[in-house]
């Protein structure tokens, strides 16, 4: 279990992983990080804790994300579903009818696409959606507006220009706490993160799916994603609900037989909306 009290995210300060942070994690120190990368690097290197954002329900998974994880090695020790309210920011000064150019990061621009589409915004990716708020504040630039969450509202230096520009208002974010040690709970782990790697046959994948089914083990995330430096090869991301582990070394044995790798990511407890 582990002793450091330290959560690395991606983002800033005023971001929607410190956020979910502060109620979730209020005694921890954050440490805020520009990329994935130096999020893994520091969880790695300090042993602590990190925060990862893995999937949302307008814009899919965010694969950098996963495959830094797959990567490094680290465990998931849970997962946490974070509703987002996307909003257009501004100086306290702009008008929306002068703004001609949007930033934010990248997944928010694109959990927003059709607000932007139609005010016909040019935008530019940052790396961060509070990073974003806190850029114009330091340009000083009244035509250019910032993505990022409605907390921003209670900041005198801002103006929401507009609310509610998901695509979808059912707009949530799905993260993952990770690292070498885990720490402390009460609930119960009833929920598996994987990655399997079939074999090059006919019918490999229907084998390795039919073992889930003939276990009635439910899936919930089943994704290819192309295998780098192997082209035309894939590997598939995969979610299932479990929490017995007699179940599990079936499984494990049945998926031995008919696959090239199977690797598990995590057990730890599911997340409730």
């Amino acid at each position: 279990m582990t002793t450091n009290l330290t959560i690395a995210y991606q983002g800033s300060e005023g971001s929607y992983s410190e956020e979910l942070l502060k109620k979730e994690f209020s005694e921890y120190i954050f440490v805020a990080c520009k990329s994935f990368t130096e999020l893994i690097n520091i969880v790695s290197r300090e042993m602590c804790l990190g925060l990862l954002p893995v999937e949302n329900s307008i814009a899919g998974t965010v694969n950098e994300a996963y495959e830094e994880l797959i990567e490094s090695g680290l465990e998931i020790f849970g997962e946490f579903i974070k509703k987002i309210n996307h909003t257009l920011i501004g100086l306290s000064g702009s008008k929306f009818d002068d703004i001609t150019h949007v930033i934010s990061h990248p997944q928010a621009l694109q959990q927003c696409s059709k607000f932007l589409q139609d005010s016909k915004l040019r935008i530019t990716p940052v790396f961060d959606t509070a990073g974003s708020v806190f850029e114009i504040l330091e340009t000083k630039d009244t035509n250019t507006a910032a993505i990022a969450g409605e907390h921003f509202k209670n900041d005198k230096r801002f103006k929401i220009l507009k609310e509610n520009i998901s695509n979808h208002e059912e707009n949530f974010t799905r993260f993952l706490l990770i690292g070498n040690e885990k720490i402390e709970s009460k609930k119960e782990n009833n929920k598996f993160s994987s990655v399997l790697i079939s074999d090059d046959k006919p019918g490999s994948l229907l084998k390795a799916l039919n073992i889930f089914s003939d276990l009635n083990i439910n899936l919930t995330k089943l994704e290819s994603r192309p295998i780098l430096g192997r082209p035309w090869e894939y590997k598939f991301y995969i979610d299932y609900e479990l929490n017995n582990l007699n179940i599990q070394t079936q499984l494990l044995e049945g998926i031995k037989e008919v696959s090239k790798e199977f690797i598990i990511l995590g057990h730890y407890p599911k997340a409730n909306l």
